[in-house]
């Protein structure tokens, strides 16, 4: 997903679809494709909205050099990322499908294969710079996400949400029975909070530190630290 209006970053993005700002070596939107193709993926669908969707386009192509095909749908309107998902309908074609949003981090490595829908990542709470209700947070039993609060800027569970979701084709079916009831704007965390609640929905917690959502100015100089720091020691440890 590599939509929206990027308001958190307004004052930085100006004239370009925030997706494409760097993030120390590379834009944005490619850190995203380089995480889910190392994870297994070969098959990226861009879904892009509101401003400056060719920037994306420009940038990626047609994945040829990230070594996976990129294809891209384009609605200049939508009423949250839920909705977004409508544009994704045909495309999955009854198989189980990742999303990611445009504006993610990850510096630890994902792996998408083997794993049953529905599932998402989560992340310790510990020493985040960000306010709390950045994020959703979540309860769990073993390897069950059995209760998840969006927007809370309280401690509610030690784990967060970051922004990766393994979901199954009925999670369509399931967004249009939200979009239903509510007559407003549908979001991921509404999906995952039905297969919260039919007990379905499993996670893989990742190291402390090891996702960025990068749709803020600091957040965004962070990510680009975080990298440079990593790299300088990946070359001390070559050469």
């Amino acid at each position: 997903m590599a939509g929206g209006k990027g308001s958190r970053l307004i004052s930085a993005k100006g004239q370009v679809n925030k997706h494409v700002l760097p993030v120390y070596d590379r834009p944005m939107i490619e850190h995203v494709i380089r995480t889910l193709v190392a994870g297994g993926v070969t098959e990226v669908l861009v879904l892009l909205n509101w401003f400056y969707p060719q920037t994306v386009m420009e940038v990626l192509e047609d994945g040829t050099r990230l070594n996976c095909d990129i294809y891209y749908r384009y609605l200049r309107e939508v009423d949250g990322p839920g909705r977004q998902l409508y544009l994704a309908e045909k495309w999955v074609g009854g198989e189980d499908f990742i999303i990611m949003l445009g504006d993610s981090l990850y510096l630890h490595p994902l792996d998408f294969r083997h794993l049953t829908a529905p599932h998402l990542w989560t992340m310790p709470s510990e020493n985040l710079d960000d306010d709390l209700s950045k994020y959703g947070q979540v309860m769990v039993d073993g390897d069950k996400v059995t209760k998840l609060r969006e927007k809370v800027s309280y401690r509610f569970g030690e784990l967060i949400t970051t922004a990766t979701w393994l979901f199954p084709p009925s999670v369509f079916d399931l967004a249009r029975g939200l979009d239903a009831e509510t007559k407003g704007e549908v979001h991921v965390a509404m999906l995952s909070q039905g297969f919260i609640d039919r007990g379905e929905m499993t996670h893989t917690t990742l190291p402390v530190g090891s996702y960025i959502d990068l749709g803020t100015p600091d957040a965004l100089l962070r990510g680009a630290n975080m990298l440079q720091a990593r790299a300088k020691v990946a070359q001390l440890i070559t050469g």
